[in-house]
């Protein structure tokens, strides 16, 4: 889902809002989700070198279909200023 021209996570293919809590290595974060798990995600291809993912980021996370409460993958990383323009849709604790 596109708001403006603002990616938003789409509910039924698993993906949700979160904020990466801590950086391991490897181009993998546990981040913080919206629905209160703390998931190993790891960056995917595409991102992996052309954007740079730090603590405190408010990225999109996808779960895994094998292991969902437990791994996923970040596809999105929102700026700060993106971050404002949607922050009534993020919820209240990831903020």
């Amino acid at each position: 889902m596109v708001v403006g021209m603002l990616k938003l996570p789409y509910k039924p293919r698993g993906e949700m809002f979160g904020v990466v809590r801590e950086m391991n290595g490897a181009s993998r974060a546990t981040v913080l989700c919206e629905d209160e798990k703390n998931r190993m995600c790891r960056l995917v291809g595409k991102m992996k070198k052309k954007v740079w993912v730090r603590v405190g980021d408010l990225v999109i996370v996808r779960k895994w279909t094998i292991q969902e409460n437990e791994k996923g993958d970040m596809i999105f990383r929102y700026t700060k200023t993106q971050r404002e323009k949607i922050k009534d849709k993020v919820p209240e604790f990831l903020k």
